[in-house]
């Protein structure tokens, strides 16, 4: 599914992850694999803990790293494709 400013994600029920300081640990549980994110990708996840949309998820990176909205909204938009097509994130009709 393509990823619009609108799209709300929650994390996947098919992996687990915990913070080791300012870094998360992720490991998908079908598959074996294991993920590592620190930075911008870890404050994506940590934000992740409740269901967020495209557009909340944006914001938040522009106000925590003190960025354009402009600038980060593709590449909070890629990595959260990236993250979809990891299988650790999905789209969900739930409420923000």
């Amino acid at each position: 599914m393509v990823l619009e400013t609108s799209s709300i994600l929650k994390r996947s029920d098919a992996q687990v992850s915990c913070s080791l300081d300012s870094e998360v640990a992720i490991l998908h549980l079908k598959k074996s694999r294991y993920f590592g994110l620190a930075g911008v990708g870890a404050h994506i996840w940590l934000a992740l803990e409740q269901p967020r949309s495209v557009g909340e998820l944006s914001e938040s990176v522009a106000r925590h790293f003190d960025v354009g909205l402009a600038a980060c909204h593709a590449d909070v938009l890629a990595f959260l494709a990236s993250l979809q097509d990891a299988g650790l994130v999905e789209v969900t009709t739930g409420p923000v």
